[in-house]
């Protein structure tokens, strides 16, 4: 099985202050790297959320980036039109509704920390 890393997935990955760091890491341990997957929206939301709530400069979050990218097996390209499952139905569910729709796309699960995602393809990280 292969894995679509969500932004919170890959902030546990990096940033030790994350409250799922020791949880990811143990469930990254069980796998090997090309069963981890990344793309452009949700690297792009690490980015974002390393410079506004820990503080990174872009140099350090692209740094940071990098070096999460050595240990990722797959980089998916996004699907051409954002497509969205049925039950995104409110402004806040479209990112995890697109990665979901993306992970399916590619016979993937969706690892995340968000319990309240409740769509097939995601996987709680616990």
């Amino acid at each position: 099985m292969r894995y679509l890393l969500d932004v919170n997935a890959l902030l546990a990955w990096h940033h030790g202050g994350s409250t799922h760091h020791a949880a990811f890491h143990r469930w990254k341990k069980k796998r090997p790297a090309d069963e981890l997957c990344t793309c452009a929206l949700v690297e792009l939301g690490f980015l974002r959320v390393s410079m506004q709530n820990f503080g990174y400069t872009m140099g350090q979050a692209t740094q940071a980036l990098a070096s999460i990218r050595r240990d990722v097996g797959h980089f998916l390209a996004e699907l051409p039109p954002p497509e969205l499952p049925r039950w995104v139905t409110r402004g806040d569910e479209t990112t995890d509704g697109y990665l979901c729709r993306l992970a399916a796309a590619h016979g993937l699960k969706l690892a995340t920390f968000d319990a309240r995602l409740k769509d097939p393809v995601a996987l709680l990280l616990t």
